[in-house]
């Protein structure tokens, strides 16, 4: 029974594991910054990714945040309705939503909420 439990807490433990996804920044650190003052960001989600995918998630976000999907490159642009703390963070959760788990900055990969931290904090500028 022992050897039973162990193996459906590893089964399950490596169903979540896969299911979450690595995605990457299109744009440099220094244009990140730049370009997060306005709440405007790009990702480069994996080859896998439809558009029907994002829209169905995507939908319950509208009056937070509008989006791109090009489906040749798999980058989705995110621009905040209004630009807001409460916006970046409905944006953090989109990409929970979407199973991300760390996004690859140039050659740094950071956790979710370390990239929320260190380039979607709202400052108020």
């Amino acid at each position: 029974m022992r050897y039973l439990l162990h193996a459906v807490f590893l089964f399950f433990g490596f169903a979540i594991v896969a299911q979450q996804q690595t995605i990457s920044s299109k744009m440099t650190v220094a244009e990140i910054q730049k370009e997060a003052k306005s709440g405007h960001f790009q990702w480069i989600f994996p080859a896998g990714t439809t558009s029907e995918s994002i829209d169905n998630l995507a939908k319950y976000y509208t009056t937070s945040f509008s989006y791109t999907f090009n489906a040749a490159s798999k980058c989705v642009d995110v621009f905040p309705v209004v630009d807001s703390e409460n916006t970046r963070r409905v944006m953090l959760r989109f990409l929970g939503a979407n199973q991300v788990h760390q996004i690859l900055v140039g050659n740094e990969t950071l956790a979710l909420y370390a990239f929320y931290e260190k380039f979607m904090k709202y400052d108020g500028q």
